[in-house]
């Protein structure tokens, strides 16, 4: 569906070759960035060369502990995601633009000219890796390095200002029905219908806040962002089976590395319970030597009988895939004295932010108005916006929607982080 619309927009058919690599001049000629096409026209951009093949191949690649997908599975195999035009420095932000060819940049700030090519490299991997894989990466070094984006940081406080401010003018009970709870519920719901944003739980950006303490942050890197997200979402103490060949067995393969998993060839350090409770109710009832009771249908209930047995341990790994099993271990010694549960909502608040970078980032790419596109010679052909007006619309893309002009007027596009509007030739 999507290489059916770029194909519609570009009037494009024969395959888009990849971006050739990139010289060490910036690579907007002086007479785009003049003209009237150009998003970024009035931005002072220095150009700063790629790193040499010597750095690139010093360590592993920020994708390294993800798999690759099948290309042809990808609905986000498009080549062109890689021309975004090269990492250029932004002196007056102190940053880096990794997609200046864009009609919306994105501007890494907050560390340094390493990380924004990592960032770079990790968005490069959206043509041959999930979106939500390439997400943790950002996410990892967002945290692990301190790299924030100039324009979500300047959406996101926008954003949670017009929030506050629509629960602040809330009349207190004026003409509601309901009262208490749902009533707060009700005024939280309206505030939200004024925000800008076309995703699910955006309200947990708007509260929400980035790991700041310096231990915390320094435990985060020692153990890596995904791999410490991936055990804390998955949970200590826990077995979880992933088919060789399943995407996720790079992750869990990751998380023995780092030391908070066992492979389940080590299974005599795995515990019997553990085990147990990676099985459904009816492999249990299978296991059992006698018939679980009724009142002990609930699974804790139906591990503590099974674990009265006789051999069970023995019945439990010849019944369990071994070479698909992983056992996230207990909090090590690392992590004692930090509250996990808060630790993981800092964390997951970061992963929104990458989520929403990530999207924005693949949007702009793929728009009409990316400077790279062949197609560059529809600038003077008019443009509608197109969106799914569902349940998550938001109210700037509702009245936006089947707006038409020159594809050269669309100076920012998409129209807000998270924006899920399409630009389609208007065919009248």
């Amino acid at each position: 569906m999507l290489k059916d619309l770029i194909t519609r927009l570009l009037g494009r058919t024969e395959p888009v070759q990849p971006e050739p690599p990139q010289n060490h001049t910036l690579a907007i000629s002086s007479e785009a960035a003049a003209s009237a096409e150009n998003p970024a026209a009035g931005r002072k951009w220095s150009p700063n060369p790629p790193p040499t093949v010597a750095e690139s191949d010093c360590q592993p690649g920020v994708l390294s502990s993800y798999a690759a997908v099948n290309l042809d599975d990808n609905p986000l195999a498009i080549r062109e995601v890689r021309q975004t035009g090269a990492v250029t420095r932004v002196p007056q932000l102190q940053g880096w633009c990794i997609n200046p060819s864009t009609s919306f940049p994105l501007t890494v700030v907050g560390t340094d000219e390493k990380t924004a090519r990592q960032i770079r490299e990790a968005l490069d991997g959206l043509v041959n890796h999930y979106i939500e894989d390439v997400s943790e990466a950002v996410a990892g070094l967002m945290v692990e390095h301190g790299a924030r984006f100039h324009e979500f940081e300047d959406y996101l406080s926008n954003q949670r200002h017009v929030y506050h401010s629509a629960l602040a003018a809330a009349p207190a009970g004026q003409g509601r029905k309901q009262s208490g709870a749902d009533e707060d519920e009700e005024v939280e719901n309206e505030a939200l219908d004024a925000l800008d944003n076309c995703c699910q739980d955006f309200e947990a950006l708007l509260e929400g806040a980035y790991p700041s303490d310096p231990a915390e942050v320094e435990v985060i890197r020692s153990f890596g962002f995904g791999n410490l997200m991936r055990y804390l979402g998955t949970g200590p103490d826990t077995v979880r089976i992933v088919a060789p060949g399943h995407r996720k067995r790079a992750g869990f393969d990751a998380l023995v590395r780092a030391g908070l998993a066992i492979a389940g060839t080590d299974v005599s350090d795995i515990p019997t319970q553990a085990l147990l409770h990676a099985m459904t109710l009816k492999e249990l009832q299978g296991l059992s030597s006698g018939h679980i009771p009724s009142k002990l249908r609930k699974k804790d209930l139906a591990v503590e009988f099974l674990l009265g047995q006789d051999t069970i341990r023995e019945r439990a790994i010849a019944a369990t895939s071994l070479d698909a099993l992983y056992y996230l271990v207990p909090p090590p010694r690392k992590l004692a004295g930090f509250d996990l549960g808060g630790m993981r909502e800092r964390m997951t608040f970061v992963c929104g932010a990458a989520n929403l970078v990530v999207a924005t980032y693949l949007t702009a790419a793929l728009a009409p108005t990316n400077l790279e596109y062949e197609g560059k010679h529809l600038a003077t052909e008019r443009f509608k916006v197109q969106n799914v007006r569902d349940i998550l619309t938001c109210r700037t893309c509702r009245k936006t929607h089947g707006q038409s002009k020159p594809l050269a007027q669309w100076s920012h596009f998409p129209l807000h982080f998270g924006c899920r509007c399409s630009l389609l030739i208007d065919g009248r």
